[in-house]
């Protein structure tokens, strides 16, 4: 039998690939050069959202750019210390030192677009106290139209509508101002977003109080410093009698301009790159107070040991061979800012709200609220009466506030049993408990002054487990 195969046959030069390659302009053939193509001439620099007329508008529409400084250089850092070591009676050492370290051209991120207070020439006002007039007379609960109008508005916003301000409604740009929903921002002093709201509607013209170009103009420079100075003691016994242990307290502050880490995009801003004071407190991650404790005790019972010295074996399997360890760390609450909702200097940047009353009310005191919500402040009403938005222009005050503390225990006990055909093995039961109090140690609570749950703690820090035991058997 004969069987016939027809032959699929495929034309190589008919495919895809070869078809893209012949049309590639840089490639024409197997044995030639690739074309060299020639970059078109540019006849005038591209300037990112700026328009034909050379109006920009990337803040109307909330674009953001991002930079290096050209004199960017590396970060670098001074440190220093002492101290002195003595020995004392009974196996103890005591151990006290000083450490200093400056951090100096730090990674930081300004706002090379953020509020500049800009002056009407007409009639010599500035615009924060323009805002900031309008502002005072909002928080008292003035109508819109009853506000006292204000020069910079009226001559700003009228040059945007190209029209006077009578023929907005109210008669006047101020008031037609304050009866917009616009009013929530002036109160809470959010400059940047007021502005943004009158560019995108044609009341200010660009560049006005802002760039006009971009709402975040963030660039890559050395604007943070850092301070840190620290006094550590110890106290250490070698072991002896069955017992060791290590006692360590560390009395420390870190202060800084902004806390955050290097590789963030649009973060570790400084408040104000007008002022890099402004911000200058305490650091994210200072802790005030630091306890740490550790210790080793073979407790005195058994063959040989103060209680028990002449226990029989079966005595000795009983009460000998007992171990108890553990170690406790304690520190003092982190450093935290309140919140506003409000940007009075940059997008980037949420302000802290200023702390105008008692500190009395500022301070934590974690316990049961109605509802069986976990709250922070012992009078969140109080707390807030003692707090308010920031001005125009203004920053709130930094990481004056200090979180909930922190401590934990974790211990452990050892059963050692001597083999009864070896002296020199022994079988270990562990029993190894973390957190072994059960202690809640709580995140920081909610710190945004316009939320109704201002102060409560929805969540706790991770501990290794909550009051979790481990048994182990070993064998030597």
């Amino acid at each position: 039998m004969v069987q016939i195969v027809t032959l699929a046959s495929t034309l190589f030069g008919d495919t895809d690939a070869t078809i893209a390659l012949l049309n590639d302009p840089r490639f024409t053939n197997i044995s030639t050069l690739p074309v060299q193509n020639t970059a078109p001439t540019v006849t005038r620099p591209v300037t990112p959202f700026v328009d034909e007329n050379g109006f920009p508008f990337g803040n109307a529409t909330g674009q953001f750019n991002y930079a290096l400084d050209q004199k960017f250089v590396t970060p670098h850092s001074i440190q220093y210390s002492f101290g002195f070591q003595r020995e004392l009676g009974g196996n103890f050492l005591l151990d006290v030192s000083y450490v200093g370290r400056q951090g100096r051209k730090l990674f930081t991120q300004p706002d090379a677009a953020q509020v500049l207070d800009f002056k009407d020439l007409a009639s010599g006002q500035f615009m924060l106290a323009a805002f900031n007039a309008l502002q005072a007379q909002l928080e008292t609960g003035v109508a819109a139209g009853a506000v006292t109008n204000q020069p910079w508005f009226e001559n700003q916003i009228s040059a945007a509508i190209g029209a006077p301000c009578s023929v907005l409604p109210r008669g006047s740009c101020t008031r037609f101002l304050a009866g917009t929903s616009l009013r929530t921002l002036i109160v809470r002093g959010d400059t940047s977003d007021t502005l943004q709201a009158l560019v995108a509607n044609g009341l200010l013209n660009p560049n006005v109080g802002m760039s006009g170009q971009f709402s975040d103009n963030v660039y890559i420079s050395n604007q943070g410093s850092s301070s840190y100075n620290g006094m550590l003691i110890g106290l250490r016994k070698r072991f002896s009698r069955g017992l060791q242990f290590d006692f360590n307290y560390t009395l420390s502050h870190s202060i800084d301009n902004q806390s955050s880490i290097v590789n963030t995009v649009i973060g570790g801003l400084v408040c104000d790159i007008r002022n890099l004071r402004v911000c200058r407190g305490n650091s994210d991650f200072d802790i005030r107070h630091l306890w740490n404790a550790n210790f080793i005790y073979e407790l005195p019972f058994g063959k040989g040991r103060m209680f028990g010295s002449n226990a029989n074996g079966l005595l000795n399997s009983v009460i000998g061979g007992w171990t108890v360890t553990g170690i406790f760390v304690a520190r003092s609450g982190l450093p935290f800012s309140t919140t506003t909702n409000s940007f009075p200097v940059g997008f980037a940047f949420n302000s802290p709200a200023v702390e105008s009353g008692g500190a009395a009310a500022l301070q934590g005191q974690i316990h049961t609220a109605t509802g069986g919500t976990i709250q922070f402040f012992s009078d969140p009403t109080a707390t807030l009466d003692s707090l308010s938005f920031p001005r125009h222009g203004e920053i709130g005050n930094r990481n004056t506030l200090r979180g909930p503390k922190f401590w934990t225990t974790d211990l452990a006990v050892l059963k050692n049993f001597t083999l009864p055909w070896s002296e020199t093995q022994r079988l270990q039961l562990r029993w190894e408990m973390y957190n072994a109090f059960n202690h809640n140690s709580f995140n920081l609570p909610n710190s945004n002054i316009t939320s109704a749950s201002l102060g409560q703690i929805t969540s706790l820090q991770v501990i290794r487990g909550r009051c979790s035991s481990r048994y182990a058997l070993s064998f030597s």
